[in-house]
């Protein structure tokens, strides 16, 4: 059972192109990816790449721990 959580806005990359990498290394592993900035075309690509959620910044805790678990529970 494999989660990661990445910003979309990294230094030096971002978190679309870790998920695709992500993806061809670890197929199997899970991906939320969550951005302070909302873009329409970074939101599509992050579904399509895969992600099992998108969430902007600020989100809510307990909305978030409930994507992890959710996350957790369907990579088992």
């Amino acid at each position: 059972m494999k989660l990661a959580i990445l910003d979309v806005w990294m230094p030096e990359t971002n978190g679309i192109e870790v998920q695709e990498r992500l993806h061809e290394l670890s197929p199997d592993t899970r991906v939320i990816i969550i951005t302070a900035r909302e873009e329409p075309a970074i939101r599509t690509a992050a579904m399509e790449g895969g992600a099992f959620a998108f969430l902007g910044k600020p989100f809510d805790d307990e909305a978030f721990l409930a994507l992890v678990r959710s996350a957790l529970r369907e990579a088992a």
